[in-house]
């Protein structure tokens, strides 16, 4: 038995089956934060839902709160914005996917974070403008690991505090980057030795207006040196890979 109606905006995260006509449907919405759904009668009745509960979809849901424990009930779903062009090209399509998952990883049940949602909806709308997908996906992760609170100090050296000049040390458990002049033998100076200009990126993203993020462009080392600190931040503290890198990793 419910005990009240919530009407709200919400992203459709994942869904998956659930019995012969029912779907479980992971929402993220702006008031509520993540939200469990059940969609009875999903899977037989097209014309309740039509393609509404489709993953990177944003959606008007009507969800019935539950009076104490158990699932919230999605009664109805309108579709705002289907972001088609996501699902026309597979690699974008895969790196949304990504972007969905870590929302669901990162986030609580009934935990509301505005801020992720107006982020989230700001990636989903520059990767339907045509946006390079790897680009604007790092870009989102990024802001994501920042506002969850676990992302490091950009600007500064673990031991030193200086800021980052030269070749550097990135070390992912440690949570930051160690400048070339605090380096001792003990580090190992190979597989994780960056740019600075990469780690000036990655404050650059972390801080400014999301507006402004255009205007930068990451091609080559630099964009893989980026995205795997921030892969490795993100696999680090969750303790977890997230499935949908295994998949990226595999085209």
């Amino acid at each position: 038995m419910t005990s009240n109606l919530l009407k709200c905006q919400a992203f459709v995260l994942a869904t998956r089956d659930l019995g012969e006509s029912d779907r479980l449907v992971t929402l993220f919405t702006r008031t509520n934060g993540r939200i469990m759904t059940i969609a009875k009668g999903a899977k037989r009745s097209r014309r309740r839902f039509v393609n509404a509960l489709e993953p990177c979809t944003l959606i008007q849901a009507n969800i019935a709160l539950p009076r104490t424990t158990g699932l919230s009930r999605l009664d109805s779903a309108a579709i705002e914005e289907s972001y088609p062009s996501i699902r026309s090209d597979f690699k974008e399509y895969l790196y949304a996917s990504l972007s969905c998952e870590l929302v669901s990883l990162w986030t609580r049940e009934g935990s509301p974070d505005k801020d992720i949602f107006d982020i989230f909806k700001w990636y989903l709308d520059g990767l339907s403008d045509g946006t390079d997908p790897k680009e604007r996906t790092l870009f989102f992760k990024t802001r994501l690991l920042t506002l969850v609170g676990y992302a490091p100090d950009f600007g500064s050296c673990i031991r030193c505090k200086g800021a980052p000049v030269g070749p550097i040390l990135f070390r992912i458990p440690a949570g930051g980057f160690i400048c070339k002049a605090c380096l001792e033998e003990k580090d190992g100076r190979a597989s994780n030795m960056v740019n600075a200009g990469v780690i000036g990126s990655l404050r650059f993203i972390q801080k400014a207006d999301p507006s402004r993020l255009s205007r930068l462009h990451l091609t080559g080392p630099t964009m893989n040196q980026a995205w795997n600190i921030i892969k490795g931040l993100h696999c680090h503290h969750l303790q977890t890979m997230p499935a949908s890198y295994k998949v990226l990793s595999s085209i």
